[in-house]
């Protein structure tokens, strides 16, 4: 039976015949776990011979391995939606979109589920829109932020419904069929289409912003501006939308603070078929948001209401697939659209082969890659994977050491490194090479990107808090304070400030806090009407009740 088995996989890959007839050849799933580990296996014999020149996208090895792949998910789905699965598996861009961008966050029985789901009740349009039809399940597949849009709005402001993957797709290919939006939807990739799906907005909403948002694609950064600036809000410190409703038709006519016109530019955006990006970041004064935007495919616009003279190093946004952080690498890498390269889809097939393979058959697939794109991060963060679990220590210092070296320009990859490198140096008890690399963080990374040193000198004071060192941690504040002065009033005040005064009252620490709140006021010297400045008034007033009377 294994042999005849055998010989039906290479007959039908020999011939060079369509995915669709494999499932010819395997009809039915009680012989999909045997077929897929014969199939892995002529796949492993076949490219270890030919090497990574025998993988290369739209090839026959590729939709080996894409099938063998997606076989690999059968297993998730506990025995149901059979035939769905099949014609989902009969759909070559379908299955290379799903494979291609599927991340280790994703809840994939949920995103599984609802490509079934959409393949049994709207097959034509998952055949017209693959990419499509994947984002949405790779949005879909977890329930949206409890604070989404954002934390200053009451959540029973915000008009939002849930939503049914299958009928949005439906009403999504009916619009891109009445050319109702700004961009041909198959032109799109996975990651340009999720930051379009990424709401739970009725209709009703991304209608009304199709009827009376009439900016064209090239100027949407006025959006922004569009909506009037509510002075009298900031004023008051009324930082939390103060009325019952949060329609887009609400914000248009009452105006609104920075956080109200980046969520109205970014849906209106978005209900008009043009990928939208959040942003919030801490600026000298307080936290800001903006929004960013896709100008052309594979190009994004990030700075859309982004105040150059606040002195904001970074912004923040979520990826809709995982709701973490977006990195400042990442969003440059998407920026410059490198996913639509021929180099990077052949870095990501030969990346994807060695992390399903392993080191033994794999690692001479990632030498390929990064010959081919020193930069491409996934095979970096591959390898780092396999030395976490074997590597020796010289091994992965010398892994580390590489990887600052290749990402230097990028300073949040670099910190990541450095940070490595420090585990390894406080593991082995090199204090001076600790106390260097301490250093490198801070000084390196002061300039560009203040927050990230910030965030390491926050951390040096913290280890000396949890040694019980109140001492050590009061002087490496006043050192940070200083070392940070005129820099990111916001990150500063966040990062560093507002945690160590707030640990020190819950330590009993009260003459700490007291002093750390003073030293802070004259370093920041936030005016009174800043965010910032409101802030500082609030944690005084923490203090000052923690004194005792009399």
């Amino acid at each position: 039976m294994r042999r005849s088995l055998l010989f039906l996989v290479g007959l039908a890959w020999s011939q060079e015949v369509s995915r669709a007839d494999w499932w010819e050849v395997y009809p039915s799933p009680e012989g999909w776990a045997q077929g897929r580990e014969v199939l892995g296996q002529a796949l492993k014999k076949k490219l270890n011979q030919d090497g990574p020149a025998g993988l290369k996208p739209e090839g026959d090895t590729e939709r080996e391995f894409r099938t063998w792949q997606w076989l690999g998910e059968w297993s998730i789905l506990q025995g149901q939606g059979a035939r769905e699965f099949v014609d989902l598996g009969k759909n070559p861009e379908l299955v290379r979109a799903y494979l291609e961008n599927i991340m280790s966050e994703d809840r994939r029985a949920e995103a599984l589920q609802i490509l079934v789901k959409m393949q049994a009740n709207a097959p034509q349009q998952v055949k017209d829109l693959p990419r499509l039809a994947v984002a949405l399940a790779l949005v879909f597949d977890q329930p949206f932020p409890r604070n989404w849009p954002h934390s200053q709005v009451p959540g029973q402001a915000v008009p939002r419904e849930g939503i049914d993957p299958v009928i949005r797709l439906k009403e999504m290919a009916q619009l891109q069929s009445k050319r109702r939006y700004a961009f041909d939807l198959p032109d799109l990739t996975v990651s340009e289409v999720k930051f379009l799906v990424d709401h739970p907005l009725p209709e009703s909403e991304l209608d009304w912003a199709r009827k009376n948002v009439a900016t064209s694609r090239s100027s949407f950064d006025k959006v922004f501006s569009g909506i009037r600036y509510d002075y009298a809000r900031l004023r008051a410190g009324v930082l939390t939308w103060p009325y019952p409703n949060y329609r887009l038709a609400d914000i248009k006519e009452r105006g609104g603070i920075c956080v109200d016109q980046a969520y109205f530019a970014a849906m209106a955006g978005k209900a008009k078929g043009l990928p939208t990006l959040f942003f919030t970041g801490q600026g000298d004064s307080g936290g800001h948001a903006w929004f960013g935007y896709l100008g052309a495919p594979g190009r994004w616009v990030t700075d859309c209401g982004k105040y150059a003279e606040e002195n904001y190093p970074v912004g923040s946004a979520l990826d809709p697939q995982t709701w973490k952080p977006i990195t400042d690498t990442e969003l440059t890498f998407l920026a410059k659209g490198r996913e639509r390269s021929d180099g990077y889809r052949q870095a990501k097939l030969w990346t994807d082969y060695a992390a399903a393979m392993g080191p033994e058959e794999g690692g001479k697939f990632l030498e390929a890659v990064q010959a081919l794109q020193p930069e491409f991060l996934p095979a970096w963060m591959t390898k780092a994977e396999w030395m976490e679990k074997d590597g020796e220590p010289q091994t992965k210092e010398e892994f580390w050491n590489s990887f600052v070296r290749r990402f230097a320009r990028y300073p949040d990859l670099k910190v990541l490194g450095q940070e490595k490198l420090l585990e390894l140096a406080k593991a082995k008890g090199d204090g001076p090479l600790v106390k260097n690399l301490e250093r490198q963080i801070l000084v390196q990374n002061r300039t560009k990107r203040f927050d990230l040193s910030i965030g390491a000198t926050a951390s040096q004071v913290e280890e000396k808090i949890e040694a019980g060192d109140w001492a050590g941690a009061e002087t490496a504040f006043r050192q940070a304070l200083r070392e940070f002065k005129g820099q990111g009033g916001g990150h500063l005040f966040y990062g560093l400030v507002a945690p160590f005064v707030k640990t020190a009252l819950a330590e009993g620490q009260d003459k700490a806090a007291k002093n750390a709140l003073q030293e802070a006021r004259r370093v920041l010297k936030a005016g009174k009407e800043t965010l910032v400045g409101k802030a500082l008034d609030h944690l005084e007033a923490m203090v000052k009740a923690n004194q005792p009377s009399g």
